[in-house]
Order: C-alpha cells, then sequence, then structure tokens
C-alpha cells in the first residue's frame, strides 16, 4: 500500500500521486490492483438520436431556405417545411417530455395536436380538411387508444377516468360542428359523436359509483 508522506493517508491501488494533493507516494503498490476499476462513460443512445435528428433538422431548414432564396419564383415554400418541422418537434418533445405518464401525455398530445392541424388548415386557406376528417377520426382513435392501453397497464377505471372524460368532451366537439354547419362531410364527425355517447353512457352505467368518487375526490367535497 502506498503512503502520502503530506497527508499521511495511505492509498490502495497502484496510483502514482495522491489523489488529494497530487503529491508522490511512497511505498509499494497493491498487487490486486486498483480498488476503484475504470469504468467507461457511455452516453445515453435516445438523446444521441434525438441530437442527430435535431441536427438534420436544422440542416435540412438551411438547405430548403438557401435553395428557396436561389429559386424564388415558386413562392416561399421553406416556410411551410420549416413551420412542419417545427410542428413535428413540438408534437415529439411534448411526447419525451410526458412519456413516464402514457394516458396524460396522449391527452396533452391530441390537445396540442388539434391546435397545430386546425392552425394548418387556416394557414392553408381553410378548406375543412382538419374539422371534417383530421380532428374527428383522431378524437375516435384517442378514445379507444386510452382504454386499450389503461387496461394493458392493469390500471384502474380511477386511474384513467378523468382522461378518458376529457377525451370524450373533445369527441363531443364535432357535434357542435355538425349542428353549427361547419362540418362538410358528416360521416366521420358523426361516427365520433356515436362513440364519444356510448362511452359517456358505458361510463355513467357502468362506472357511475367510480365516477361519483372521482369527482368528489377531485373537487374535494
Amino acid at each position: 500500500m502506498r503512503y502520502c508522506e503530506k497527508c499521511n493517508v495511505s492509498v490502495t491501488g497502484q496510483l502514482l500521486q495522491c489523489p488529494l494533493c497530487q503529491g508522490p507516494l511512497t511505498g509499494e503498490a497493491d498487487r490486486e490492483g486498483n480498488v476503484f476499476p475504470e469504468i467507461p462513460l457511455t452516453g445515453n443512445p435516445f438523446w444521441l438520436i434525438v441530437r442527430l435528428l435535431l441536427f438534420g433538422t436544422i440542416v435540412v431548414c438551411t438547405v430548403c431556405i438557401a435553395v428557396n432564396v436561389i429559386f424564388p419564383e415558386r413562392g416561399w415554400w421553406s416556410l411551410l417545411v420549416g413551420a412542419g418541422l417545427c410542428s413535428g418537434w413540438i408534437t415529439v418533445g411534448l411526447a419525451i417530455r410526458k412519456r413516464g405518464k402514457p394516458l396524460k401525455a396522449i391527452l396533452w398530445l391530441v390537445c396540442v395536436g388539434s391546435v397545430i392541424i386546425f392552425l394548418w388548415d387556416y394557414c392553408t386557406g381553410l378548406i375543412g380538411w382538419s374539422i371534417d376528417f383530421v380532428l374527428p377520426i383522431l378524437y375516435t382513435c384517442t378514445m379507444i387508444a386510452i382504454f386499450v392501453i389503461a387496461r394493458l397497464m392493469h390500471r384502474r377505471i380511477q386511474d384513467y377516468l378523468v382522461y378518458l372524460i376529457l377525451n370524450i368532451l373533445l369527441g363531443l366537439i364535432p357535434l357542435i360542428l355538425l349542428l353549427t354547419g361547419a362540418v362538410h362531410t358528416v360521416y366521420p364527425s358523426l361516427v365520433c359523436v356515436v362513440v364519444s355517447v356510448i362511452y359517456l353512457s358505458a361510463l355513467i352505467l357502468f362506472a357511475g359509483n367510480a365516477l361519483k368518487e372521482e369527482w368528489i375526490r377531485r373537487m374535494h367535497l
């Protein structure tokens, strides 16, 4: 065992300098080697992939803007490319941040995604594809996904009741659009409303007590 005369401490392993004062050590080194083995530093591959994707996004945006500046005859299409990539990163960032709570993440993605989808429709001329097709289909699939994921995770109905109710309320938005005549293609919205009403009826009839208890707990009654 080596010894540091300045610090008056014994040092195990095969170090040549004192880890405290960096002075020279005297004595013989331990035969068994360093007590603290060297552990190679390894980064998280997930965040490496995220950084690579972010770098690729910056490269694509930069190249598109440069090409658009050189050939501006067809308008500023590079802005649409940048806006699309930003929309994708907002969604991905939200999913990463809420990844520990998948049910809450789904609800957040639906709310934020609804705003992004409607803004895209509005900025491209408000043709109506968002409220006619995308949003009703999104709400219908989300209601089914929340129920399936909750069952696969063996969650009690109280654990995901709030998320399901909020999603059901979102699923009733197409009903308002149908009544106001804002929807041109009624079938996706009609299916969404039917699924929402079925889910809401099932909750009231088969999980009424759990619904009441959760309401009392949330409202602190």
